[in-house]
């Protein structure tokens, strides 16, 4: 097993902190404005503007839509886009939730999308009215039974990866990393050889890739099975997988002297 580059985009003028994919379309942000589309060949399709200051700290996405919805605790909102209309919602808080952060699990059904609150609230935004609004524990049990589920297995682990039915965490007492798909009733486990980076997450067939600012780490059945290294002065700052149908990621790496250079890397794995 080895992982190949296929393609390579080196980004100028931009500190780029975020990096999601959805559909095969790369997702970063264009500094504080909003955010830039790549196609899978790192191609910039095009820009779309939200406001000046904008400060995402999480791309929740659709499941099988190119809908998305960022999550912006320091501006105090929700920001709703449409990808392919560049069509966009801004959604305030409500309460306190700007004192506390949101879970990475999250659950988005239909027109409906489901978080969870620091704070141990739960809230609900409806597409379409775009309106946000806290929910009780006995609703979200009844009406939203998957998504109680995967918060209850979440809480007892360190959570690394969290999207509609999927879950990939951390058991520190058996020493093991986790995926679980609740849609496929799948789960697969592999032991950790040596401490995890600071993301980790499933590609596919029992492979986890553990990312460390100076390399990445591929992991099945606990043993090492593939690497790839950062080159100075670039460290890896996030990696994300295309799409659940191939083996295809994404890498942000930065140049820690200039947060105004970085590149974005396509990676294969080939067994």
């Amino acid at each position: 097993m080895r992982i190949n580059l296929l393609k390579e985009g080196f980004i100028e003028d931009n500190d780029v902190y975020v990096l999601e994919c959805l559909q095969e379309t790369v997702i970063v942000n264009n500094n504080y404005l909003g955010i830039n589309l790549y196609n899978k060949n790192l191609e910039q399709l095009k820009s779309i503007n939200i406001f000046e200051g904008i400060l995402i700290h999480t791309v929740f996405k659709h499941p099988y839509k190119n809908e998305v919805i960022l999550y912006c605790p320091d501006n105090q909102v929700f920001v709703y886009l449409n990808l392919e209309k560049s069509f966009q919602k801004v959604v305030n808080f409500i309460g306190n939730m700007d004192e506390y952060g949101l879970s990475s699990v999250y659950f988005w059904s239909g027109n409906e999308v489901l978080f969870f609150c620091g704070n141990k609230k739960y809230y609900r935004i409806k597409i379409g009215f775009f309106s946000l609004k806290e929910i009780d524990l006995l609703e979200l049990e009844k009406e939203y039974p998957t998504f109680y589920t995967m918060l209850n297995n979440s809480s007892k682990y360190l959570l690394h990866e969290g999207g509609t039915e999927i879950l990939t965490y951390e058991d520190r007492i058996n020493n093991e990393i986790i995926y679980l798909n609740y849609k496929n009733n799948v789960r697969i486990a592999s032991k950790i050889p040596n401490k995890l980076g600071h993301e980790v997450m499933h590609l596919d067939n029992g492979l986890f890739l553990s990312v460390h600012e100076e390399f990445i780490q591929g992991i099945r059945e606990g043993v090492e099975v593939t690497i790839i290294e950062s080159v100075p002065p670039y460290t890896i700052f996030k990696a994300r997988k295309q799409n659940e149908q191939n083996t295809n990621f994404i890498v942000l790496s930065g140049n820690k002297s200039n947060s105004q250079q970085c590149i974005l890397s396509r990676y294969e794995v080939e067994y």
